[in-house]
C-alpha cells in the first residue's frame, strides 16, 4: 500500500514538472485534455516497453529450453506462441490495476481508458486460449491416431464457444451492460446460435463419434458408399472431411457422411500386406457341354489339371461300368468344360507366388442371369501396393480370359462390328 502511494506522489510531481517546463521555457499552457493525452501516450509506451523486455528476455530463455528438449508440448507452445500471448497479458494486467491510480482524478478518462484496456486483455485471453487449443491439437496431429480426431473437433467446437462468449463480454464491456440484460439476451439467441452452429455441432458430434468408434484417421484410404469416393484422408475438421483421390484431385465431404454412410477402411488390409481379389466371368451357358474322350485327352495334357483330369477319368469309369447306356452324356457320371475350368483356375491361382496361400483362394458360380452364368474368383494378393495389386490382378485375368478358349468356353460381351463380319 505504501509503494502505490509513493508511486502516486512521483506521478503527481512528476505531471506538475512537465507542466511547469512547458510553461516556463516554452510559454505553452498545456490544457488538460492535451496533457491527458501526452499521459495516456506515456503510459501506453511504457508498457510497450515492458512488453519489449519480457518477450527478449522470456522468449530467448525459451528458445534455449526448446532447442534442448525433444518435448512436443514445449516445441508446440514455441510455434503457436502460446508464450507470447501470456507475456501480453502481464502489462496488460499491470495497466488494469494502475490505471485507477494514474486516472482516478480524470472520470470519463478513466473509464474510456479502463474499458479499452479490458477490450485489449480480453482479446489476448481469447488469443490465448485459441493458441493453447492449436498446441493440444497439434501434439495430438504428431501423434496421429484416433484420438486425433475426437480432439481436433472438440478444440474447433471450444472455439465457437469462447469466440460467442467473448463477443458476448466485449459487448457488456464496451455498453456496460447489466449481468440481467445479458441473462435475457442470451435466452433469446440460443435458439438463433442452434440453427446458425447447426452443422459445427452435427459435425462435432460426428467427430466425437468417429474418434470413440475409431472409424477413420488421417492418413487412412477409405471408400465412402455415398458418392463412391475413394483416396487418402488429409484432413478432418468439425465441418467437412478433405480427401486425395487417386487422380490427386481433392473432394470434400461433410463429416457427418463419415457417421451416416457406409465407409470401407482399408487399413486394416494394408497391415496384413495382402489385398483381396474380387472379380468375376460371365460365361455364355450355351457354351456349356459334357466333356467327351477328345476333350478329356486333350484337358489331360494341361499340367495343372493333368492329375485332377486323370483321377477323375478313372473315378467316372469305375462309376459307370453299371450304368445302363453310360455311353449317352446325360447317363451316369460325366464331366463338363465348365466344371474342369473351374478347377483350373483354382490350381491356376494356387500355383502363383503373387497370390497368397495363407488366405482362402475360391472359385464359385453365381446365379444365372440374362448376362450368362458369372464364375467368381476371389483371392488375395501379396502385395497390397496399389499399382502392384492391379499389375497382379491384370496378369491373372489376361490369362484366365484367354485360357477359357481352351474349355470351349464363350464368354458374354456386347456383339461388336467385328463379330458381326464373322457371321
Amino acid at each position: 500500500m505504501k509503494l502505490l502511494v509513493q508511486d502516486k506522489s512521483f506521478y503527481e510531481e512528476f505531471s506538475d514538472g512537465i507542466k511547469f517546463f512547458f510553461n516556463q521555457y516554452f510559454k505553452i499552457d498545456l490544457s488538460e485534455n492535451l496533457f491527458t493525452f501526452f499521459e495516456i501516450v506515456s503510459w501506453i509506451s511504457i508498457l510497450f516497453i515492458i512488453d519489449f523486455v519480457l518477450r527478449i528476455i522470456i522468449l530467448l530463455l525459451l528458445k534455449k529450453i526448446k532447442n534442448f528438449t525433444e518435448n512436443d508440448w514445449m516445441k508446440f507452445l514455441y510455434i503457436n506462441k502460446v508464450f507470447t500471448s501470456v507475456i501480453h497479458l502481464i502489462p496488460t494486467s499491470f495497466a488494469l490495476s494502475m490505471n485507477v491510480i494514474l486516472f482516478k482524478d480524470d472520470g470519463n478518462i478513466f473509464h474510456v481508458v479502463q474499458r479499452i484496456t479490458e477490450l485489449i486483455s480480453l482479446i489476448l485471453f481469447t488469443q490465448l486460449i485459441f493458441r493453447v487449443i492449436n498446441t493440444i491439437i497439434d501434439v495430438y496431429n504428431e501423434e496421429n491416431s484416433y484420438t486425433t480426431v475426437g480432439v481436433r473437433t472438440f478444440g474447433q467446437m471450444l472455439k465457437f464457444i469462447v469466440v460467442f462468449f467473448s463477443i458476448i463480454l466485449g459487448i457488456m464491456i464496451l455498453f456496460t451492460v447489466e449481468q440481467n440484460t445479458i441473462i435475457t439476451v442470451l435466452g433469446a439467441l440460443t435458439a438463433a446460435v442452434l440453427l446458425i452452429f447447426r452443422d459445427a455441432i452435427f459435425g462435432f458430434v460426428s467427430g466425437l463419434q468417429i474418434s470413440y468408434s475409431k472409424i477413420v484417421k488421417v492418413g487412412d484410404w477409405i471408400t465412402i458408399s455415398k458418392g463412391d469416393i475413394e483416396g487418402i484422408v488429409k484432413e478432418i475438421n468439425i465441418n467437412l472431411v478433405k480427401i486425395e483421390k487417386f487422380d490427386k484431385s481433392i473432394t470434400t465431404v461433410p463429416t457427418v457422411d463419415l457417421v451416416s454412410s457406409q465407409v470401407t477402411n482399408h487399413m486394416a488390409m494394408l497391415a496384413t500386406g495382402t489385398r483381396q481379389i474380387k472379380r468375376s466371368i460371365s460365361f455364355n451357358v450355351n457354351s456349356f457341354q459334357f466333356c467327351d474322350e477328345t476333350m478329356l485327352n486333350r484337358f489331360e495334357n494341361i499340367t495343372l489339371i493333368h492329375s485332377y483330369i486323370k483321377s477323375k477319368r478313372e473315378e467316372i469309369a469305375l462309376f459307370n461300368r453299371d450304368i445302363e447306356n453310360s455311353d449317352l452324356d446325360i447317363n451316369g457320371k460325366n464331366l463338363t468344360n465348365i466344371g474342369v475350368f473351374r478347377i483350373y483356375v483354382e490350381h491356376y491361382l494356387k500355383s502363383l507366388k503373387t497370390v497368397s496361400q495363407n488366405d482362402p483362394i475360391i472359385v464359385k458360380q453365381l446365379p444365372v442371369s440374362p448376362l450368362g452364368m458369372p464364375l467368381e474368383i476371389g483371392c488375395f494378393t501379396t502385395s497390397a501396393n496399389n499399382s502392384e495389386f492391379e499389375r497382379i490382378q491384370s496378369d491373372i485375368f489376361d490369362h484366365l480370359l484367354t485360357a477359357c478358349r481352351k474349355f470351349d468356353l464363350e464368354i458374354m460381351q456386347s456383339i461388336s462390328l467385328s463379330d458381326i463380319k464373322k457371321l
